[in-house]
């Protein structure tokens, strides 16, 4: 049983798709195939089960997903425990993001990391506040980026305050939003079940909202609501850009301001690789410890 097996076989369990795991590996989907067969057939019994929309885990599967997520965490950490310094530590940050690449200065962090800790790369994932709550409880997360309080089991760096306000399709009459409660009639392009500005819009409006989609990521929304489709929350500088290109309108209404803030779990804060990430958060933002 090799090591690259392993990894091939916890991709396709955490992904349930050859392709996403191939592309999560920098590899082909044969390849990824070929390490499952051969894992299969080691252990003389199927892993997956397979079917038109991908791959699930049988209850063997499942068994063997734990055992060989603990090899692979403590291969890693033998690595890290051997390295003397920061720049030799070596492993994948699965970091989740809720804003864009260029408003959590990612480029910055990559090019950082590649100078500090060539050992260490990213895995981006763009999703909600929430789930990356969630994912980082379950271990799918070591870290992320989440607006709202942080967890008990958490810790967090605060690393920026964001103005939020709402923005409107150009056609929309502004001239008829006197109160926060004129708001409730129209459609919204809600974040998502995992999001705490959802539920402060549930607050304010309440919570039979009319909603026509939802979207985590602050493009689509824009969008969508260029597009007529509804009302939304974004970022208040990227609303007023967007709105001087006469893109949208901005409603300010319901404006509010929120901290960003870096979290991991609080129970693996003294993990090698997460010890090194956030240190280079806290030099990315210029926090101070």
């Amino acid at each position: 049983m090799e090591f690259y097996h392993l990894r091939s076989f916890v991709a396709v369990a955490q992904t349930g798709n050859l392709t996403q795991a191939a592309k999560r590996l920098y590899t082909t989907p044969p390849a990824i195939s070929a390490h499952i067969k051969t894992l299969e057939e080691e252990l003389s019994t199927p892993l997956f089960v397979r079917s038109s929309k991908g791959m699930s885990l049988t209850d063997k599967g499942h068994l063997l997903l734990i055992k060989a997520q603990l090899t692979l965490d403590s291969a890693v950490d033998l690595v890290n425990l051997a390295a003397e310094n920061q720049h030799e530590i070596m492993g994948t940050f699965h970091l989740g993001v809720n804003l864009s690449a260029k408003q959590i200065r990612l480029t910055e962090l990559a090019k950082n990391l590649q100078e500090n800790c060539p050992g260490i790369s990213l895995d981006i994932h763009q999703q909600s506040t929430g789930k990356t709550i969630n994912d980082i409880r379950e271990q799918q997360l070591n870290g992320g980026y989440i607006f709202g309080d942080v967890p008990n089991d958490f810790i967090g760096i605060s690393v920026m305050e964001q103005c939020i306000t709402t923005i409107a399709p150009l056609s929309f009459d502004c001239s008829t939003i006197l109160t926060p409660a004129d708001l409730k009639a129209h459609q919204w392009i809600m974040m998502g079940d995992y999001c705490p500005f959802d539920n402060l819009l549930k607050e304010k409006l309440g919570k039979d909202i009319p909603s026509v989609m939802k979207s985590s990521n602050d493009d689509t929304r824009l969008a969508l609501v260029k597009s007529g489709l509804g009302l939304s929350f974004l970022d208040k500088e990227e609303a007023i850009s967007a709105e001087k290109n006469n893109q949208v309108k901005v409603i300010s209404t319901l404006d509010f301001s929120t901290i960003l803030h870096f979290v991991v779990a609080k129970n693996r804060v003294q993990e090698p690789l997460i010890k090194a990430l956030i240190q280079e958060i806290r030099v990315l933002w210029n926090v101070q410890l």
